[in-house]
């Protein structure tokens, strides 16, 4: 690649803004870029203007600020308890208000009352955006109640909030120690069910395609910036909770009202309900350092630790490329290796976006996230990573010496790919422009 710009050390906002407008911007994908490096013909800072990244992952830290028309106007001044299918949320209703709306909270996390752990916040908020109703129950003030259903299109506002999402990079877990910690309590966030010692290890974090891994200068991600949640427009707020050097994770808001569901949802482990989010970022090459910092970042030369179950003290490390190269990315089911479990579908009973149908034998794509439970789980090997063989699940890393099946992935590369090259076309349409300033972006 060359061209008259090759030699150029900087760019500006506005540069890049006005190449977009006028169709003559290079955009690629991550995935395009890092092929390129690899090939040993990574573009120089006048071959290229912007790249797309993305992840998708459980992501703890989410909520929702929803505005509800109770449809009691002047008959109530304050909220006293509220639910939104059976899971409690925390109203923000000032007492003195008597306008028929309630403002509460939703938190991703929070546990449904009528469903035994397995349905929550997250499950909640992908169903609005789904434009399915749902059912509130409320108690006002002098014990009153109200039950109603609701749809997000009768929200005057509806806004999502994370405080600790798209991490740089997480740490895989494992059962090596069979700790009596962990066999009184074989529970946790990070897997699906108990695993046995050296039964497996579960993975999170999307490598080379995570916004945070490639600038960890923190040249592009700076408050205030235009990115994507669940692909819709929205802000990057600032550093998230629980950051730290080299663990960085970001807060973001966004809109509910153009996310689209098959990005986002509710996510049921062994110890109770999780959230999954997704953010893309667009990285605007404006300098050497940009650039550099997409270049060095790929799955081989990013490590993951690994940590056991019971004290999560990281006991080795393996590269991404171990979780994610030549892996498949998605699930696919064979009918005709179903066995027709008589009491529980395995299968059903452990995937944790309740994608599988046991009865009607069929796996939603758009639920599902490729996390691999499923293989692992059926008892006649009906589902398999796309392209492997049955019972060979979705990947294996080598841990001293010791081959060990990855049995849970809570990062969805291929929706990560997927939302970058969504991001890609945006940019390429003229549907995406940079804050239109001609200040170069600066570290936080």
């Amino acid at each position: 690649m060359t061209n008259q710009t090759s030699t150029k050390t900087t760019k500006t906002i506005s540069e890049i803004n006005h190449k977009l407008q006028d169709g003559t911007a290079v955009i690629m994908t991550a995935m395009e870029f890092k092929a390129l490096v690899r090939a040993g013909k990574c573009p120089t800072l006048g071959e290229v203007d912007v790249v797309t990244t993305a992840t998708r992952a459980i992501m703890s830290g989410t909520s929702a600020m929803l505005t509800l028309p109770l449809r009691e106007i002047g008959k109530f001044t304050q909220v006293k308890e509220l639910r939104i299918n059976g899971v409690p949320c925390m109203s923000a209703f000032h007492s003195g208000n008597t306008d028929g709306l309630a403002e509460v909270v939703i938190n991703g996390t929070e546990e449904s009352l009528d469903n035994n752990g397995r349905y929550g916040g997250g499950h909640v908020l992908r169903t609005l955006v789904e434009r399915k109703p749902v059912d509130v129950e409320c108690i006002l003030d002098g014990a009153r109640r109200v039950h109603l259903s609701l749809t997000l299109d009768e929200m005057p506002f509806a806004r999502y909030y994370t405080y600790r999402n798209g991490f740089q990079n997480y740490t895989g877990f494992t059962n090596i120690k069979n700790s009596p910690s962990y066999q009184a309590k074989p529970f946790s966030i990070f897997s699906c069910r108990p695993i046995p010692p050296l039964g497996g290890v579960a993975v999170s974090g999307s490598g080379e395609m995570n916004p945070l891994e490639n600038d960890r200068s923190f040249q592009v991600m700076r408050p205030g910036i235009r990115i994507f949640v669940n692909d819709a427009p929205g802000n990057l707020v600032g550093y998230g909770t629980r950051a730290l050097k080299g663990h960085a994770c970001l807060s973001t808001t966004a809109d509910m009202f153009t996310m689209d569901p098959q990005y986002m949802g509710g996510f049921k482990t062994s110890c109770g309900v999780e959230v999954t989010s997704s953010v893309s970022v667009p990285f605007p090459i404006l300098n050497s350092e940009i650039l550099n910092g997409l270049a060095e970042c790929l799955d081989e030369n990013i490590h993951i630790p690994i940590a056991d179950f019971s004290d999560r003290i990281a006991l080795g490390k393996v590269p991404y490329s171990e979780v994610w190269k030549g892996r498949p990315l998605e699930v696919e089911f064979d009918f005709e290796r179903c066995i027709g479990c008589s009491f529980q579908c395995q299968a059903e009973y452990y995937c944790p976006m309740g994608a599988i149908s046991w009865q009607n034998k069929t796996i939603d794509q758009d639920l599902c996230v490729a996390c691999g439970a499923c293989t692992g789980n059926c008892l006649g090997g009906a589902f398999k990573g796309k392209g492997r063989e049955p019972r060979r699940g979705v990947g294996e890393i080598d841990l001293f010496g010791q081959v060990m099946p990855i049995i849970f992935r809570q990062s969805n590369r291929f929706r990560s790919e997927h939302l970058a090259l969504l991001l890609k076309e945006r940019l390429v349409n003229g549907k995406f422009l940079f804050l239109d300033t001609d200040m170069e972006c600066k570290a936080w």
